[in-house]
């Protein structure tokens, strides 16, 4: 393909990008469904374009991709905000994770028989939801503020089991190594490494732009420092993934992190980013995940269909298994439309998407399988979703939640969308 068609081709991505983020505030049509599928058609259906013609170029895009989303997760983690929420938050992010998890791991072990850190990996990957769908749905149905907030909050605590977890197994997958005490050792090293290494950088960073205050109106010196961290962790064997998370944390809340002795020497509100700085990050996640699930989309193995419908039968298992989390977490007397909803939230987004790409990068033989894998439930669970949210918004599916929660009292708005439902 010719340099001007592609450059002409990046310019519609972008556009078609921002024109699918503007359906999706209509609609709720998540951006990504329309990007998976472009992808899609110009990969795996008409063959214009296959995953290996972007060589190493694409195992450095998605490195980048990560860095950045990771950086900005951890900025937009507010811990002061985790823990006004987390009595309601807590319970349902942990058990929904570590239901998911398990879900998907036993189910990964007896369909594809892989190895159990693979399987694990799978599930930890995919144990998470995708805070821009859920954020846009949720803000699109009328449950208690309470409800919202908790879904809210879980898509951003899911994210530090979801990113921590499988690339710690990863180190282990890579390494071979399944001696117990090595194990935990290499774990408990690789952690904390990174993590000081995370946010001893940013104190660091702090110091430096208070001694030069030059640097404060440039846009790209703090992913640059955070470049350069990333890249010594890795080359040290370490996590640089965890580091990237880490210091993007520690970059939104210092005043957790800041030892007093250091409070004169590194003022807090230095560290912090300026808004115009925020909306340059934010501007750059979404070209980047624009092209990366474009990117996705081109690589999803449709030639293997029992991959992808294993995946659609996974990503139902996890839609059940999410279900009796609800049960079990959610007070009785919550609405049934909130239990519904929560019930549907477990679409897998980005983050998951770029953990996928990991093992295949570092030429682990399963990295094909876990990635392909990935791929499809972040596909199916999307469009399940979707549809559900559609059924629940409605009214449709009502009287089959109250099937599954009980026969609780309705509120005057439940009662309503079921007859509308009926109707229908």
């Amino acid at each position: 393909m010719q340099t001007p068609v592609i450059i002409i081709i990046i310019g519609l991505f972008i556009f078609w990008g921002h024109y699918l983020s503007g359906v999706f505030e209509r609609r709720s049509i998540p951006d990504v469904l329309g990007l998976m599928l472009i992808g899609m058609l110009l990969g795996p259906v008409f063959h214009l374009v296959e995953p290996g013609s972007f060589g190493s170029f694409g195992s450095l895009f998605s490195n980048l991709v990560l860095i950045f989303i990771l950086f900005e997760s951890g900025t937009d983690l507010k811990i002061s905000e985790v823990q006004s929420s987390f009595k309601e938050s807590a319970g349902i992010t942990t058990l929904g994770f570590l239901v998911t998890w398990a879900t998907i791991s036993i189910m990964c072990l007896f369909i594809f028989k892989l190895p159990f850190l693979s399987c694990l990996f799978i599930g930890s990957t995919l144990g998470g939801t995708s805070s821009a769908v859920v954020v846009g749905l949720v803000k699109k149905i009328a449950v208690r503020p309470k409800t919202a907030t908790t879904l809210i909050m879980e898509s951003a605590e899911t994210d530090v089991f979801t990113l921590a977890i499988p690339l710690s197994i990863l180190g282990l997958m890579i390494t071979g190594n399944m001696d117990p005490s090595i194990v935990v050792a290499q774990f408990i090293a690789s952690l904390v490494v990174a993590l000081l290494i995370g946010i001893g950088g940013a104190f660091l960073w702090s110091f430096i732009l208070n001694k030069t205050p030059n640097l404060k109106t440039t846009k790209f010196s703090t992913p640059a420092f955070l470049f350069i961290l990333y890249g010594l962790t890795e080359y040290l064997n370490f996590s640089g993934p965890i580091t990237a998370l880490s210091f993007g944390i520690a970059i939104g809340n210092l005043q957790y992190f800041e030892p007093k002795i250091l409070e004169r020497i590194i003022p807090n509100q230095s560290i912090v980013l300026p808004q115009g700085e925020k909306d340059f990050f934010s501007e750059l996640v979404f070209l980047l995940r624009t092209f990366f699930f474009v990117f996705i989309g081109i690589s999803v193995q449709i030639n293997r269909l029992d991959w992808l419908m294993w995946g659609a039968i996974i990503t139902l298992t996890v839609f059940a298994a999410r279900i009796i989390a609800v049960i079990l977490i959610v007070a009785r007397d919550t609405p049934l439309l909130d239990k519904a909803v929560m019930s549907i939230m477990v679409p897998k987004g980005l983050g998951a998407a770029v953990i996928a790409t990991l093992p295949l990068q570092r030429a682990h033989p399963d990295g094909v399988i876990i990635q392909s894998v990935c791929f499809a439930v972040i596909l199916f669970s999307t469009l399940y979703c979707v549809g559900l949210f559609f059924l629940t918004k409605t009214g449709i599916s009502l009287p089959v939640y109250r099937l599954v929660f009980g026969r609780d009292k309705l509120t005057v708005q439940e009662e309503a969308l079921e007859q509308r439902g009926t109707e229908i």
